[in-house]
């Protein structure tokens, strides 16, 4: 290093690999003398090529913690280039905009930087007083606090909630104004725990409950007693995960599930909204992590794996106080208010959970997979796409957590008779797999797996299922227009039923063996029309028939390499009331 400062060379660094505590100092050093370094990378190109790995353990990101510079995995999105102008460099600096805020704290241009920053950090800004931060939340008006019965419409009022909400994120000590509306508070304090040992066991990327409810307001501490495996351990609190920032309404604060890495010997964490204490390792392989908690409250949870499940239910029913509830199976978990579930006794819940754990494994027994981890589902008081979503976790509205709704999610007699095809459907959603979703069937593909879980689990045959017999006259309304292959696009409704056709006539083997030659194969397609040729050839040699014309019929474009690789196996007879309306268009 004194050798390249004394001939003024700049250092040149991609910051992608680990360097010594030395290094990182003697760098440090060099640049505080004078030195210069360009270093060109991005974090979120980092961690994508680095599965498991952490923000904090990005070596240029540790290198920025040393010189004061918060290096984050977002990237502007500019269509037009910045042009750098030495006299705005004030208005770039947080600590000018949080002064001006101090100043007028409605402002909202100022509020989305100061709660950006804040949120990005994971922490107060160094050096602005807590208390100028706590009046700017605390001063809020009615009109940006989110709730059911008000929500929150206008942009302008919507931009200042997500801006206090950011703050929020990371102040100490302080409850989010109009948290009893949602995720909830209580009614009196509630018996605060401390220095209780809690032992998690991962073997896969997903939330592991503790057991535990940090209440609004409260900060606790985490004291890591003991690590196995691979780290890479994080904390979170609260289930509802999905940012509300894009959303046209707020009908709770945007952003209330607070995450953060378990990097130190002790965390300290505090949360506005409250929530559940979960804990997660970003690896898929087995670690285990031994920790003491400081200031939380005992949660009602259960856990068809426990063989105690049964007495712990009864004593944390009687003696947990939690706002919210972890209810797992073996390959699924739930999490609703805990006034929702505290009455169903053990036998009920084992019920429940049991229905909801052989829908996943029927999933996977029709992809030929397996279960890798448990599927989450989190009731929210407002999904952010749509009445619900897929993904970890699947999202949805609060109205399966009313006891007495037939919506109810651990209604088991509704369950068992009628299955419930909106969650059938988001947990569809997370087998899909590429090859054989092509452009217009995100929406169509997955109800396969609906169809598969309602015949298997709730004895309802897919020919011809209640959802189903709802889009028939639509269809045929198509059909004798037809059938626009880009029509048929847009109405799931429709493109369901050549899918069904198919179980029907070949059942639900011919669709695992074709799905398992897709799991082995892995093959690659590049464009929608190569894997919908590559659909048909393999599901047609499957069931040794020649299942063009049957495409053809609804309009697919087939190619006619396609059609000539399969003119030897012979036509099936199908003459269903579909067929039946234009018969002559049933051929190659």
């Amino acid at each position: 290093m004194n050798d390249l400062a004394a001939h003024g060379k700049i250092l040149v660094w991609d910051g992608h690999y680990s360097k010594s505590e030395t290094f990182m100092n003697d760098l440090c050093d060099y640049l505080q003398r004078g030195g210069a370094l360009v270093c060109g990378t991005t974090a979120w190109g980092w961690l994508q090529i680095n599965r498991g790995k952490l923000l904090t353990d990005f070596p240029f990101a540790r290198f920025c913690d040393y010189v004061g510079v918060k290096v984050t995995d977002n990237y502007a999105n500019c269509s037009d280039s910045l042009q750098f102008r030495e006299d705005l460099i004030q208005f770039k600096n947080v600590y000018n905009v949080v002064k001006n805020l101090t100043n007028n704290p409605n402002n909202v241009q100022d509020l989305g930087i100061v709660g950006s920053a804040i949120r990005e950090l994971g922490d107060t800004l160094p050096g602005v007083p807590i208390e100028t931060l706590q009046n700017i939340v605390m001063n809020a008006s009615q009109e940006v606090i989110p709730a059911h019965s008000c929500p929150v419409r206008d942009k302008t009022y919507r931009d200042q909630s997500s801006g206090i909400c950011g703050i929020m994120c990371a102040l100490p000590g302080i409850k989010a104004p109009g948290v009893r509306h949602f995720p909830g508070d209580f009614d009196r304090p509630p018996h605060i725990l401390t220095n209780v040992q809690c032992h998690i066991e991962s073997k896969a990327n997903e939330w592991y409950c503790t057991g535990y409810y940090v209440a609004a307001g409260i900060p606790i501490q985490i004291d890591i007693l003991e690590q196995k495996g691979p780290t890479g351990w994080s904390a979170r609190i609260g289930c509802h995960s999905d940012d509300l920032g894009s959303c046209d309404e707020l009908r709770r604060w945007p952003c209330i599930s607070i995450c953060k890495p378990l990097s130190n010997k002790t965390t300290k964490m505090s949360s506005a909204f409250g929530g559940l204490l979960f804990f997660q390792n970003s690896n898929n392989e087995s670690s285990s992590i031994t920790v003491n908690l400081h200031h939380v409250v005992l949660t009602p949870t259960y856990d068809l794996t426990d063989q105690n499940r049964a007495e712990l239910w009864k004593y944390r029913c009687s003696n947990a106080p939690g706002l919210w509830a972890d209810i797992s199976g073996r390959y699924i978990a739930f999490n609703l208010p805990s006034k929702s579930v505290v009455h169903l006794k053990p036998a009920e819940l084992d019920r429940a959970i049991q229905f909801w754990d052989s829908i996943i494994l029927a999933h996977h027994e029709l992809r030929g997979t397996k279960p890798t981890h448990r599927e989450r589902i989190v009731c929210d008081e407002q999904p952010s796409a749509g009445y619900m979503h897929s993904g970890y976790p699947v999202v949805t509205h609060m109205d399966i957590s009313y006891p007495n709704s037939d919506d109810f999610i651990f209604n088991s007699e509704k369950l068992e008779k009628k299955g419930a095809w909106g969650l059938f459907h988001e947990l569809g959603h997370n087998m899909q797999q590429g090859w054989w979703t092509f452009d217009g069937t995100g929406e169509v593909t997955v109800n396969i797996f609906t169809l598969h879980g309602m015949d298997k689990v709730c004895h309802l045959e897919p020919w011809i299922h209640s959802w189903l017999k709802d889009q028939m006259s639509s269809t045929k309304t198509y059909i004798e227009k037809g059938s626009n292959f880009n029509e048929w696009k847009e109405k799931p409704g429709v493109a369901l039923f050549i899918y069904a056709q198919l179980a029907r006539e070949y059942g639900w083997q011919s669709y695992k063996d074709v799905f398992r030659k897709y799991e082995q194969i892995q093959p690659t397609l590049n464009s929608d029309q190569e894997k919908m040729d590559y659909w048909i050839t393999t599901f047609s040699r499957q069931v040794d028939h020649n299942l063009a014309p049957l495409f053809k019929f609804w309009g697919f474009p087939i190619s006619k390499s396609t059609i000539d690789d399969l003119k030897k196996l012979p036509i099936p007879q199908i003459f269903d009331e579909f067929i039946q309306i234009a018969p002559e268009r049933y051929s190659i």
